[in-house]
């Protein structure tokens, strides 16, 4: 006689554990690749804007550089003292007179070309002189009768004219670099300057001469450096910086914060072969993970062109790729690790559960097997229907209880979020507060005292001045020109005077004031600078104007804020109409440009923060968004019509002072409210 055996299934609590830990494991394995994948992304994203805001930093930098040596230059050769000079043949004066221009505004190398080009003096190298520069492009536009600033490549030969020790600046050894296009080894015969000429009119206003100046990048690593300092302030990881700044001649880094293995400037090295196809060779911004003399970096490049448009070199910045990547491992494997021992907590969890649930229905399946065996000693009562309702009741008692715990967990989670959530946002926006305070207050006194300092030279250029005309023959010469430097060295005085005045700290005062003046104090404050040169004022004030309750001071900020955005539309050349009016219990005061105009798709987001509508480099969207602040809080609005092509018009509506209740029966049996 054959036994067939049958093999004895699962019982229904490994079935229930090993169902439930299939499905937490998919679960979870599901949960811990995305998550981790969020995790990587948003940190390599974060560093990606962080490279941006930092090539944003990186460009204002270098453009504030150019500008500062268009303004040195278009203001020496604006007026009459070198003309002046070069009409007595006074050379010797007018080199010392060069000389100190060019150690105030830091230059490598400052010089005058005749109207034809040819070099009539060198501050660095007097006895050079006579070649001939119109082949260079600033000097070319300014003997044409304009002004002209932007990088250059600039030869050795030249350099040395200007300076011997220039020219041995510019020759940089080029060293071998990996990944980088394959070259001959050698040496740069140029140097990446930034010039700028204009012309220097004589008194029947054609271009008498081209006054040049300009800095030499090579080896010159103050622009680099400051990024560094401002965007990066000393970051490092693993004994390496994390962020690197750098200026490329051509492929060749010739000012740089990255460092080579013996810890030195990567001068003379070179960029990788793709970054040289897609900015050199295309003329593309390029953004990406790229090699970096001997490390991965995070980077973003930006081709650097001549006043022709011709790309001659590079700007970029880029974050150590390891600090991130780090960083991001160290999450997800604490991520894994964590959920690991979650699987294996609820795993057990689990099994204490699901064997208290199925241990009566074991109890009453061994008493029902005792039965069938015919041990008839077994009790069961009603068919262990008090049994089964027992365990229904402990089941129900126990879902009861799960799902009043699960809820309660629930709605912590959920408060102990928001709290959480509140209290990072109030950290951040505190910070960002105490941040922007803290750059505005450093910036106000940075602009008092530079300010200040200036107003006591200024002090001393006008008494000495006045000295000197007391003692001079009212038919001298020179008087004329004296009395034009008296006049100039007031208006200098004047508008250092309204800057103090408008820098200076004061707590907020509401009282009653007259819109006109305000106005007529902020545009006697901006109308002295250059940018005003070219600007008409037309002013149609109502003198009947009544009066607003509102902060001096604020409402100055949000006039000048419209007036400097205003002369920006119009690119510093143009007609502003300021308007004032009284309508329906309301003062408006208008500002009208004749610039490019607002496109319709952008005018519903002029006042958000950091929403801007300038190139880059040239605003960060705060003016608007900070005015709006202030005219609401005064109880007002501001509203904005435009037309592309046409200009805008900015006006700001503010309600009319009501007169005081004790007096407003006396006002109207008088002459009315007074303005």
């Amino acid at each position: 006689m054959k036994v067939r055996l049958r093999s004895r299934a699962p019982s229904i609590k490994a079935r229930l554990i090993s169902s439930y830990l299939v499905i937490l494991f998919i679960g979870g394995l599901t949960t811990s690749i995305v998550g981790s994948w969020i995790v990587s992304t948003t940190i390599m994203a974060q560093a990606r804007r962080m490279v941006d805001h930092s090539m944003a930093m990186a460009r204002t930098i270098y453009q504030h550089q150019a500008d500062d040596v268009r303004r040195t230059i278009a203001v020496a050769a604006s007026g009459t003292t070198i003309a002046s000079y070069l009409a007595r043949s006074n050379i010797e004066d007018l080199r010392t007179y060069l000389e100190s221009l060019r150690r105030q505004g830091d230059f490598d190398f400052l010089g005058l070309a005749d109207a034809t080009g040819r070099v009539l003096l060198r501050t660095t190298q007097p006895s050079s002189r006579g070649d001939d520069l119109s082949w260079l492009e600033p000097v070319r536009a300014a003997l044409s009768g304009r002004a002209a600033t932007g990088a250059i490549l600039a030869p050795t030969t030249f350099l040395a004219a200007e300076d011997p020790a220039l020219a041995e600046r510019a020759r940089i050894r080029l060293m071998p670099t990996p990944r980088s296009r394959p070259g001959p080894p050698g040496e740069l015969d140029s140097g990446l300057v930034l010039m700028s000429a204009a012309p220097v009119r004589g008194f029947d206003h054609r271009p008498l001469a081209a006054l040049y100046g300009g800095i030499l990048l090579n080896r010159d690593p103050s622009i680099v450096d400051r990024v560094w300092e401002l965007v990066f302030k000393g970051e490092r990881y693993d004994g390496k910086d994390v962020g690197a700044v750098t200026l490329f001649q051509g492929d060749v880094r010739i000012a740089t914060t990255v460092k080579t293995t013996a810890g030195q400037r990567a001068i003379g090295t070179r960029v990788s072969e793709e970054v040289h196809r897609a900015v050199l060779e295309r003329g593309g911004v390029w953004r990406g993970r790229a090699f970096v003399v001997n490390d991965w970096y995070i980077s973003a490049y930006e081709p650097l062109r001549d006043p022709a448009g011709r790309v001659i070199g590079m700007l970029y910045v880029g974050l150590l790729e390891k600090a991130y990547t780090s960083i991001r491992d160290r999450v997800i494997l604490s991520f894994f690790g964590i959920a690991s021992v979650g699987f294996l907590l609820i795993a057990g969890i689990t099994y204490y559960i699901i064997g208290s649930i199925t241990r009566p229905i074991g109890e009453l399946v061994e008493a029902t097997r005792k039965i069938a065996a015919g041990h008839f000693d077994q009790e069961v009562s009603v068919r262990a229907s008090g049994e089964l309702a027992l365990l229904a009741e402990s089941f129900n008692a126990m879902v009861a209880s799960l799902r009043k715990m699960r809820s309660d967990l629930e709605e912590w989670g959920r408060t102990l979020e928001d709290k959480v959530r509140r209290r990072t946002e109030e950290l951040v926006a505190m910070h960002d507060r105490i941040a922007q305070a803290e750059r505005l207050a450093s910036l106000g006194k940075l602009s008092a005292g530079v300010a200040h300092e200036i107003n006591n030279p200024l002090g001393a250029v006008l008494a000495l001045t006045a000295l000197t005309l007391e003692d001079l023959d009212p038919n001298d010469p020179a008087r004329e020109n004296l009395e034009e430097v008296v006049r100039q060295a007031e208006r200098c005085r004047n508008i250092v005077r309204g800057l103090l005045e408008f820098a200076r700290q004061s707590e907020p005062h509401v009282e009653p004031l007259d819109l006109n003046r305000v106005l007529e104090e902020t545009l006697a404050l901006v109308a002295r600078q250059s940018m005003f040169f070219n600007i008409a004022v037309v002013k149609e004030l109502d003198p009947d104007l009544p009066r607003v309750m509102g902060d001096r001071s604020q409402l100055q900020q949000v006039f000048m804020n419209l007036l400097l955005n205003a002369v920006q539309a119009m690119e510093e050349k143009g007609t502003i109409t300021l308007v004032s009016r009284k309508v329906d219990g309301f003062v408006e005061v208008s500002i009208t440009d004749t610039g490019c105009g607002i496109p319709p798709d952008k005018l519903g987001r002029i006042f958000d923060p950091f929403f801007t509508t300038k190139p880059s480099g040239k605003g960060v969207g705060l003016g608007l968004s900070i005015a709006y602040g202030i005219v609401t809080k005064h109880g007002g609005d501001i509203r904005v019509e435009s037309e592309v092509g046409r200009g805008s018009t900015f006006t700001v509506r503010l309600p009319v002072m009501q007169p005081p209740a004790a007096s407003l029966a006396g006002g109207e049996a008088g002459s009315g409210v007074a303005n």
